[in-house]
């Protein structure tokens, strides 16, 4: 797998956090004259931390001679020199990512991060007057602190990817043999009697490759979503929720009386992608129709401004089924758990992750008495004058 860019806004944001300012980049470039010399000593001590951990050594084993200590005094050398810019987070973005790729334990990363921290305060210590040591290490220690922040991010990004792409290369591999099995499953049943034992085991083996090939369809519509970039867009939500409506409704028992909706013109205008709103919203409501009372079913969608997030709206999915079992949330929201035999388990996760994408949230509680309310915060659309 390919390096990954530099995301420069998400680490001038991390460093803007940090209280990173010029005024502490310019301390540091004052303080070359001091530090430059001792670039190879810092470099030295990280390879030896390295050498005395067996978990350690398979970086210098998978790279050339010298190039460790070449990087760690690469590090020392541009913070008192280039300062905390684009080459520097280049450096140690580059860095996270190699450390997954030679499979890292992270932790030891941290470790040789602060042992670098301790010999920059030495330094310090021993090499300036007293005056100008709190400025000098306080200056360090954010870069420090900013070098760690942008490695552990290159980590656990590149981390990410990757088992995203095992994920979705396993998926697509499953198809293929799964539209194999099915076929041949069909073909059985074609060839034996509807009472025959053969052909109850060949619509059992048919219905479980229907399931998995639906199953791989959803990771790989789960993991699409995962990795794409959120678009903000002016989106009716009245459209979004039938579109969604009409998706699920065709393989529900829930008659379209049965189903309501109620929006208030203040809460009925969205800021997101429609196509994803649509997918959240046809996941929440094949869930709500699912577990609605099958005698009497009873379905409502209903929205408000939020009474607790400005410029955010309250959208409710009420069904009037079994209620709710808080005890179950984590359950609930993780991929492949669902109490139907026939489910896949990705509705409400991918819900939640489109969710979480346009900064909302999901959350399930029971009614009093009976059935359950879904809540889900979205942004509103802030009309531009």
């Amino acid at each position: 797998m390919a390096f990954l860019p530099v995301p420069h806004d998400r680490l001038l944001q991390f460093k803007e956090l940090l209280g990173l300012s010029t005024s502490h980049e310019s301390s540091l470039a004052k303080l070359a004259p001091v530090f430059l010399p001792r670039a190879a000593e810092l470099a030295n001590k990280v390879e030896d931390f390295v050498r005395s951990r067996p978990q350690l050594r398979i970086i210098l084993e998978n790279q050339p001679p010298g190039k460790l200590n070449r990087n760690w005094r690469g590090w020392h050398t541009l913070i008192f020199t280039a300062g905390i810019g684009d080459e520097f987070m280049n450096h140690v973005w580059m860095s996270g990512q190699a450390h997954v790729i030679h499979n890292v334990d992270h932790r030891y990363v941290s470790l040789a991060y602060n042992l670098a921290r301790a010999f920059l305060h030495e330094a310090a210590v021993t090499g300036l007057p007293v005056a100008e040591q709190a400025r000098a290490i306080t200056a360090i220690d954010r870069a420090v602190d900013f070098s760690l922040l942008v490695e552990t991010d290159a980590f656990v990004t590149y981390a990410t990817q990757c088992e995203l792409e095992v994920i979705q290369g396993i998926s697509h591999q499953v198809r293929n043999p799964v539209a194999i099995i099915g076929g041949n499953a069909r073909k059985l049943m074609r060839l034996h009697p509807d009472d025959e034992p053969t052909h109850e085991a060949a619509e059992m083996i048919l219905s479980e490759a229907v399931r998995l090939e639906r199953m791989a369809k959803n990771v790989n519509a789960y993991m699409d979503i995962t990795q794409q970039q959120a678009t903000f867009h002016r989106t009716e939500l009245a459209a979004v929720i039938e579109r969604a409506a009409e998706k699920v409704q065709s393989a529900s028992s829930v008659p379209p009386e049965a189903f309501r909706i109620y929006l208030s013109p203040e809460a009925d205008v969205l800021s997101g992608d429609p196509m994803e709103l649509c997918i959240l919203f046809a996941c929440l409501l094949e869930n709500a129709f699912q577990y609605a009372d099958p005698n009497e079913p009873n379905v409502s969608v209903t929205s408000v401004p939020s009474p607790t997030r400005d410029g955010f709206a309250m959208i409710t999915i009420i069904n009037n089924g079994v209620s709710f079992d808080p005890d179950k949330t984590g359950q609930a929201f993780s991929p492949f758990h669902s109490s139907q035999p026939t489910a896949t388990g990705f509705g409400l996760p991918m819900a939640r992750v489109i969710a979480s994408k346009y900064f909302g949230n999901i959350t399930l509680a029971p009614m009093d008495g009976r059935g359950t309310r879904c809540v889900v915060t979205l942004p509103l659309y802030a009309q531009k004058d």
